[in-house]
């Protein structure tokens, strides 16, 4: 009977057939009453309780789901990964629709912890402390607006925590939910768990995922999380941390009413030190450059630092416009290859957009004079 079940679920997870999942599910419900069409000595595995149950969830029952979860808790299955995943599944099926919802969050936070907890005590289920992660952060959505942040961290803490334990393979993951909960102690205005965080977090993330580095340093500078001392020796050997550190040093400043009298000189130096990035002899740093250049002529403006926003953006500007030169060069040695002419009263152009996220830049190529227009 176990093969019947198995085969109806897989015609419903590859053809998306209600009818396969309806027909599995009834031969479920009947072997569990003892009224299976086929011969009750046959062997029934729990595992097609939740396996069902899955099927249903993603094709949008989850009465279905409901019910088999329900059906798994109430025999005696053996402990297997399936545990873990019913759990999962009830977590799922009880996920809070808005964050005024608090007693759904609670109940749902609770089946994912049921989960991550029962998977970390065994390496061969490390999987499920992945999945109940991702699924978690699926649902806490709601909660990432401002003031409702600080909900998340009890159970995001002890998700990172596991995380760390079992030594997930994902370390931008791992790093990105790290990032999140710093994110969280800072809005809830738990300065000093932020701090103490760092301490662990900013090594993890400078060492596995250094692309990350630079967002976490920024945090640290901003909010004053680690030693000034210790924030001006991390940047020595870096321009991008040296830049960071000018810009956001300056923005806890503002924040407190306290910018120093030579701010355009610190920007100044920031934009000097921008000049150092060879972004064309190492095309890899030439987005970073861009947006630190931009992110600088962001803050100049604010500033009301005119001349030296102008001169980021100026430099931003040559950066596309080469870009934008070199795409072309590619495009017309193609068109080579083709003998169709234009339609008459035509010119052979392009339109070349740039999304180097927070900005963009478009470009409009032709064959006649250039027109650059940004913003």
């Amino acid at each position: 009977m176990d093969l019947v079940i198995t085969q109806e679920l897989a015609r419903a997870e590859s053809q998306q057939d209600a009818a396969s999942l309806k027909k599995a599910y009834e031969l479920i419900k009947s072997a569990n009453l003892g009224k299976s069409e086929f011969d009750p000595s046959e062997s029934f595995s729990p595992d097609l309780f939740v396996l069902c149950a899955e099927q249903a969830l993603k094709m949008g029952q989850p009465e279905v789901s409901e019910d088999c979860i329900q059906m798994y808790f109430k025999v005696k299955a053996p402990i297997t990964q399936f545990l873990g995943r019913a759990h999962l599944c009830r977590a799922q099926m009880c996920a809070p629709k808005s964050a005024e919802n608090l007693e759904e969050f609670e109940n749902c936070v609770t089946q994912y912890m049921k989960a991550i907890n029962f998977a970390k005590g065994e390496p061969r289920y490390y999987f499920l402390v992945y999945n109940a992660s991702v699924l978690y952060w699926q649902m806490v959505r709601p909660f990432l607006e401002p003031g409702y942040r600080h909900h998340l961290i009890p159970s995001l803490s002890q998700i990172v925590n596991v995380l760390s334990q079992t030594e997930e393979e994902d370390k931008e993951w791992h790093a990105e939910l790290m990032l999140e909960l710093l994110e969280c102690y800072l809005q809830a205005g738990r300065k000093e768990e932020a701090a103490r965080f760092c301490s662990t977090a900013a090594p993890f993330i400078k060492s596995h995922v250094p692309q990350k580095y630079r967002q976490m340093f920024s945090v640290m500078v901003r909010h004053e999380l680690m030693d000034e001392l210790q924030l001006k020796e991390e940047k020595k050997n870096s321009i991008s941390l040296s830049v960071t550190f000018y810009i956001n040093m300056l923005k806890a400043k503002a924040e407190r009413n306290d910018l120093p009298g030579d701010v355009s000189v610190i920007l100044r130096k920031a934009y000097r030190h921008l000049g150092h990035y060879n972004h064309q002899r190492f095309p890899s740093i030439r987005e970073e450059k861009m947006l630190l250049l931009f992110e600088l002529a962001r803050f100049s403006l604010t500033l009301k630092c005119m001349e030296i926003s102008s001169d980021c953006l100026s430099d931003l500007k040559k950066m596309e416009s080469k870009a934008a030169h070199l795409h072309l060069d590619k495009r017309q040695r193609k068109e080579k290859q083709f003998t169709r002419p234009w339609p008459p009263g035509l010119q052979s152009g392009w339109c070349l957009q740039f999304y180097t996220c927070p900005f963009l830049f478009t470009f409009i190529v032709t064959t006649g004079p250039q027109h650059h227009s940004c913003f």
